[in-house]
């Protein structure tokens, strides 16, 4: 399975794949309520996956199911607690509190900072002694150093992103060397200078490009021309293409995806429409895209990155940087295994593989090995096996084997009370905690059959906006414009609250700002300046008191928002909105992925805006996508005016890819130069009490643009079966940063 743009991986309700058993040869009949208690998968922990790629490599892991498989397989540098700040002594280990409760956290390594008199912070980093990988060899801080070098490889094509951090002398050493694809593409079909390359591997570039290019550029097309687009120059444009000439043709689009990826063929399978790009050019060529041509000189090494001795090395960056520290919680990998022992010589500036060429790791994607709980023992039929390793840091696990399966969404409950998965988490809602009670019997979530464990999702539900696509004027940054989407979200606003009830129940809340609740930056109530998003009128004035009934609610926020579409130039009399501004609709939609059917939390709440806004003269159509993948390209190709989503939230809240005018997944189209100086200083602290008000800052312009509605705080569930597993041997006080599967040495089956 491809992770494209039309992919948004771990937020979708709905899984792909099947539920493949075989190898468990577990009962699936499910005879009403109360669970089988058949199970002959003795010794065996049966965990419930979802989407996975067979991407194992820590270097080139993509999916959430993928990265279940890396965690266990693999340790990392850096330890986190439960609220994801930096165990820093973590061989002797840290106790803190949480919850009311000590825990003591203990990882792999110590990591000290230190901010230097020129400007500079160098983190040290001091490894165990003991720490053994999965074929016998020891861990040491020279299978670290590979890591990262491999990570700052010009032709490093993986998600992780350590490559874009301030390290001193990094871009010294990736300079002086591009792909040979990147050279081939830029130098254009006419080209007669072969300094780098052949003229046979030219051609064979280009002959790759007519054929398997077109094609994969045309399947675009014709999908946008089912929804709308009339040439090849509008399809273009809907996938946020739109400078390609009214006379275009596939073979001119797939050029100018080329051209955006630098020819990163690899890259390039992110905005497919179906078939992946691998399928459609020679296997040669497609390795053009990650093969690298010195071109010219280059730093011999990075001059900020130093070994020390056996366990220990320093990496040093220009100034500060808050989230630098995590992007020290690398997986170690064996240079030996990953790489080519021969080619390791730190002294000699060789660092495992010869630079430019990480054809070895990337060839092991699917025959992982690592040093963490669990080996990796194979991946066939939607299966991964892996068994115990006695020589685990923090002990051997109390379990012998562990099998991640992939699970469809329906069979996330059924599948436990079968008997045939002791692990999994369904999307959690009224509906699968009603279910989840009648199997146990007890109008409980715990009970005989189900244990169940929620803490907050590491995430949140929310209305996006386009802000070129709604705005007055064509200005997305006016104030008239801003004014147009704070009218339609002060509508949507006042009917959150009986939306998100009437389906999750008590197990989400209404969120009044664009971060998830389990984030240290997150506003709380009783902090000043704490506001309910889009509830005051044009005039600042409030729209609701405490005593107001839903009905009173309703009917303030039509009036207020009425003052926002008068801000925003649109003619209004006796209650209505009677004529919109130059560039402005009376008309607007949103598109919601619930399978066609309704199925989301937020349905509910845009139906009942739809027929508010309907008696102020707005036209405002709900359109649900059946497929999820259409949903998300609908909006990450900039065609989209507005869409339901959710964003996953990463233990530090940098704004930077959302809001920051540069960032890569800024979908709001939001362009504020004062927003971007706050993201950019909120980086440059190393303190959270310090970093809290410039998010919160940053946060109020979000919302004054009117680009973002939060909508929703949900719970995430981890369902535990009761008849398989030790229940007091599973993670208490689990959170977004800790879970079951962060003690999974512990867990203990019956």
């Amino acid at each position: 399975m491809l992770v494209t743009r039309r992919k948004m991986l771990g937020l979708s309700a709905a899984t792909m794949g099947a539920l493949a058993l075989a190898a468990c040869n577990g009962n699936t009949e499910q005879g009403g309520n109360g669970g089988s208690g058949d199970s002959d998968h003795a010794g065996t922990l049966v965990v419930a996956g979802n989407g996975l790629e067979g991407k194992f490599c820590p270097l080139f892991t993509a999916s959430a199911a993928d990265q279940d498989v890396v965690s266990f397989n693999n340790i990392t540098l850096l330890m986190t607690d439960r609220m994801a700040e930096p165990v820093l002594s973590a061989i002797e280990g840290e106790t803190r509190e949480y919850n009311g409760t000590e825990y003591t956290y203990t990882g792999p390594a110590d990591i000290t900072m230190e901010e230097n008199a020129d400007g500079t912070v160098t983190y040290t980093v001091k490894m165990r002694d003991d720490l053994k990988f999965h074929d016998g060899n020891p861990v040491t801080i020279d299978d670290a150093i590979f890591t990262f070098y491999a990570y700052f490889d010009p032709t490093y094509d993986g998600s992780a992103t350590i490559y874009s951090n301030d390290i001193v002398g990094l871009q010294e050493y990736r300079s002086g060397m591009a792909t040979l694809a990147s050279l081939i593409g830029n130098a254009g079909r006419d080209n007669t200078d072969f300094t780098n390359f052949t003229q046979e591997q030219q051609d064979a570039f280009w002959a790759a490009v007519d054929d398997g290019g077109t094609k994969f550029a045309q399947e675009i097309v014709d999908y946008m021309m089912e929804n709308g687009a009339t040439d090849v120059a509008s399809a273009a444009a809907g996938w946020n293409y739109p400078d390609l000439p009214a006379d275009a043709t596939a073979t001119d689009f797939f050029e100018a995806i080329g051209a955006a990826y630098d020819w990163n063929f690899s890259a390039c399978e992110a905005e497919t429409a179906g078939t992946a790009l691998s399928e459609l050019i020679p296997e040669d060529v497609y390795a053009m895209g990650t093969q690298g041509v010195e071109t010219g000189e280059a730093a011999a090494n990075v001059s900020g990155i130093v070994r020390v001795d056996d366990y220990t090395m320093t990496v040093t960056t220009n100034g500060v940087d808050a989230t630098m520290i995590y992007q020290l919680s690398i997986a170690p990998c064996s240079y030996k295994y990953y790489g080519d022992e021969s080619l390791y010589d730190y002294e000699n500036n060789s660092f495992g593989f010869t630079k430019g060429d990480l054809s070895k790791a990337r060839s092991l994607n699917g025959q992982p090995m690592g040093s963490g709980a669990f080996k990796f023992d194979s991946y066939e039929g939607g299966q991964v096996l892996m068994s115990a390793n006695p020589d685990y840091y923090k002990g051997a696990p109390k379990v012998s084997n562990l099998n991640i399966v992939e699970t469809q969404e329906a069979d996330m409950v059924t599948g436990v009370q079968a008997g045939t998965l002791d692990v999994s988490q369904p999307s959690y809602s009224m509906e699968v905690e009603t279910q989840i009670k009648e199997i146990n019997g007890n109008d409980d979530v715990n009970g005989d059959v189900f244990s169940t464990f929620l803490h907050d999702f590491r995430g949140y539900g929310y209305i996006g906006i386009a802000a070129g696509n709604v705005c007055v004027n064509g200005e997305a940054g006016s104030d008239a414009s801003k004014a147009l989407r704070k009218a339609l979200c002060t509508v949507i606003a006042a009917y959150r609250d009986s939306g998100v009830a009437s389906y999750y129940g008590d197990t989400a809340t209404v969120l009044n700002y664009p971060i998830s609740t389990s984030s240290w930056a997150s506003p709380n109530e009783t902090d000043p300046g704490y506001e309910v998003c889009y509830s005051t009128d044009a005039s600042g004035n409030q729209l609701y008191t405490a005593d107001m009934s839903d009905d009173d609610r309703h009917a303030a926020a039509l009036a207020g928002a009425l003052t926002w579409f008068e801000a925003a130039g649109y003619t209004v009399a006796d209650g209505k909105v009677t004529a919109a501004p130059a560039g402005a609709k009376l008309e607007y939609r949103c598109n919601i992925g619930g399978g066609g059917q309704g199925d989301h939390p937020t349905f509910m709440i845009l139906q009942e805006a739809a027929d508010a806004f309907a008696s102020i003269g707005i036209t405002f159509t709900v359109n649900d996508i059946a497929n999820s993948a259409d949903l998300f390209a609908s909006y990450q190709s900039g065609a989209a005016e507005m869409w339901c989503a959710a964003w996953q939230s990463t233990a530090d809240p940098d704004m930077y890819q959302l809001y920051h005018s540069q960032g890569s997944t800024n979908y709001y189209q939001i362009n504020d130069a004062d927003l971007d100086e706050l993201i950019e200083a909120g980086r440059q602290s190393l303190d959270t009490e310090s970093r809290k008000p410039i998010y919160k800052e940053a946060m109020d312009i979000v919302l004054d643009w009117g680009v973002e509605l939060p909508v929703y705080q949900r719970s995430e569930c981890t369902l535990v079966s009761s008849e398989r597993v030790n229940v007091e041997s599973v993670v208490q006080d689990q959170t977004p940063y800790w879970t079951w599967k962060d003690e999974i040495e512990k867990l203990e089956l019956k």
